[in-house]
């Protein structure tokens, strides 16, 4: 896709990953989480493999009834 920004035209390529997870609880529930990396074509190789590491650590939280701080970490209770 190609956008203009800062006045200047851009040629932006996008990764989406589709993760379809189960509830443990209830088998028949389940969720989809949408992950997107947008780069400059230029950018896009370099940020690639940073993307699937990033995508590789998306877990279900398994605790959902502790408390999470503002960028959503679970409090460890320390």
């Amino acid at each position: 896709m190609s956008t203009v920004a800062g006045g200047v035209p851009r040629d932006l390529v996008q990764a989406q990953v589709y993760l379809s997870l189960l509830d443990v609880a209830d088998p028949r529930q389940r969720v989809v989480v949408r992950l997107v990396l947008t780069a400059t074509a230029a950018q896009f190789p370099c940020a690639l493999g940073d993307f699937q590491d990033f995508v590789r650590t998306v877990r279900p939280d398994m605790n959902p009834d502790a408390e999470t701080d503002t960028k959503g970490r679970a409090d460890a209770g320390t």
